[in-house]
């Protein structure tokens, strides 16, 4: 009786413990991250007795999860990606929607400009004409302010995301590193290496909360931990130990952060994937570009304006002086290094503002030569005192009394849209005029004093909405402008193309996934009535055992 009694028992434990894991199952149906767990049976080694070998019942001989490492892998490679095409796209949007905008884009400030120039032009004498050709300049200027002071609302924005962000990743970092070490303590507590289930699903739900913002790798270690790195290789978690990742200002620009393992090196051009490396690819391929490339408009009209304004008279004959202020041809901005040696300057002009390049330009001297860093792209030359002074298109670099160590950021065209103003006030002032005349003889005179009718220089200022002025003298000013709004609008386009194909691998992904660790509420149903029928049967047995038991006693008395 021994035999049936022990051989129900055991059944009696094992459909318990079924009860439980299936009940565990329909308990945690909602929790985020849980895996489907399975009690697995196993049969006890059966014993001899002569004629042969019979059954000893069963044993729980594990509680498994429903887990593929491929699985799981591809969701947190596929969250990583779609992280990513979503931040860069949501942040794009707000730029092309910025920018195409005809309440805040530039374009029609520009041509409501040019059509008061015209009007000034076909009468020059007119104190209203003049009036509203600096009214519409004043609105242009303040068009160009709006915008840049936009785009440092999105540097902002771009900046506290990256904060938050790192702050996330350590955070999480930090909190697998201690599971890592309450997982290995707990398998090494069993005596044939049984995992801590639950342990181990908050452990992939925190990875995979981190692959949302970074890509990641990870790698298994034999005794239950493991190890996490940056896509580049770059070590997160090392068992129980976390590293952690610090943002840093550029040393010449205090308002772009970089990214950093604490107590290392600059490690931002290796971030790739998530929500961060979405935040600062935005920054990179449509912030910058964008607000420099704005700059570059801002200062070509001005650059190009003044030129010819100075060149002509106002109403009382004297010569015009700058029509645009902020923009000073002989005064490229330039941010010296903090740790610049005692008098280190460079001075920097435009040259050729029709071929002047957008980027700014990082200059270092290491006593001998220098090395030009264009910014947007990295990509750098190595130059000798001769080379330098044209370096860099449309530029010319002069460099002064300069010592080892010392550096420079160049910026030609970042600030443009912000200092661009007006630097008349009084309509009599514009320059509509020129002194030159030609007798009946066809003889050219200079004339000195007023020349209220003439119209010659508001002609030349109206041809400038025409002339190729930037680009390398093929595009206009509104044509400039456009570039950037198509540029940005393609860039968009293409982002909105990417989320929509990373969000269906992503679904895809995690369909798989929870095809396989999610809990299904019928099939757990059907379980716990299966396990339940065992559960009785067995104890019938147990009943059965103790009624042939009695039965036994009696026959001996």
């Amino acid at each position: 009786m021994t035999g049936i009694l022990g051989t129900a028992l055991s059944g009696l434990m094992a459909f318990q413990r079924s009860l439980e894991t299936t009940s565990h199952n329909i308990a945690n149906v909602n929790t985020e991250g849980y895996s489907r767990q399975r009690a697995e049976l196993a049969t006890k080694p059966e014993l001899f007795i002569g004629p042969g070998f019979i059954g000893q019942g069963v044993n729980v001989a594990n509680v498994t999860r429903s887990y593929d490492q491929f699985i799981t892998a591809q969701v947190r490679t596929s969250a990583s990606a779609f992280g990513e095409a979503d931040k860069y796209q949501k942040l794009a949007s707000q730029v092309d929607n910025l920018m195409a905008d005809s309440s805040t884009g530039l374009s029609p400030a520009i041509k409501r400009f040019f059509n008061a120039v015209h009007e000034l032009a076909d009468d020059p004498t007119s104190i209203p004409a003049r009036q509203v050709m600096l009214s519409e300049a004043e609105i242009l200027t303040q068009r160009f302010h709006t915008m840049d002071a936009r785009f440092n609302e999105l540097r902002a924005q771009v900046n506290q995301d990256i904060n938050s962000k790192v702050d996330s990743i350590n955070m999480y970092a930090t909190a697998v590193a201690d599971l890592n070490q309450r997982i290995v303590i707990e398998t090494g507590k069993t005596p044939n290496g049984q995992m801590p289930n639950d342990l181990l699903d908050q452990r992939d739900n925190l990875l995979l909360k981190m692959s949302e913002l970074i890509d990641i790798s990870v790698v298994a270690d034999s005794n239950g931990g493991l190890s996490v790195f940056t896509g580049q290789g770059q070590s997160l978690v090392l068992g129980g130990q976390s590293n952690q990742l610090e943002v840093r200002q550029s040393e010449l620009d205090p308002a772009r952060l970089n990214i950093a393992i604490q107590g290392g090196g600059d490690i931002t051009r290796n971030i790739s994937g998530g929500e961060l490396a979405g935040a600062l690819r935005f920054r990179d391929e449509v912030l910058d570009p964008a607000q420099q490339k704005l700059g570059r408009v801002a200062i070509s009209m001005a650059t190009e304006f003044n030129a010819v304004h100075t060149a002509g008279y106002d109403l009382a004959g004297n010569a015009g002086v700058d029509f645009f202020s902020g923009i000073d041809p002989a005064a490229v901005p330039v941010v010296n290094g903090a740790a610049n040696s005692a008098g280190a300057s460079i001075a920097v002009g435009y040259s050729d503002v029709s071929a002047m390049d957008f980027s700014d330009y990082q200059l270092d001297f290491d006593g001998a030569s220098y090395k030009l860093t264009r910014i947007n792209d990295k990509s750098f030359q190595t130059l000798t005192p001769a080379q330098l002074t044209n370096a860099v298109p449309g530029l010319t670099i002069t460099p002064g009394t300069l010592a080892a160590g010392d550096s420079f950021l160049i910026k030609p065209a970042s600030q443009g849209a912000q200092s661009i103003g007006v630097n008349i006030t009084d309509p009599l002032k514009i320059a509509a005029a020129t002194n030159a005349a030609v007798d009946s003889d066809g003889n050219a005179y200079v004339v000195n004093g007023p020349m209220p009718g003439d119209n010659r220089n508001a002609l030349a200022l109206a041809a400038l909405e025409n002339k190729g002025s930037m680009l390398g003298g093929v595009s206009t000013f509104a044509g400039g402008y456009g570039q950037i709004v198509s540029e940005v609008g393609t860039l968009t386009h293409a982002a909105t193309v990417s989320v929509s194909a990373q969000e269906t691998l992503l679904n895809q992904a995690k369909g798989s996934f929870e095809s396989l660790a999610g809990v299904n509420l019928d099939e757990e149903a059907a379980n716990l009535i299966k396990f339940q029928q065992s559960y009785q049967a067995a104890a019938q047995v147990i009943s059965m055992s103790g009624s042939l038991f009695d039965s036994l006693l009696g026959a001996i008395r």
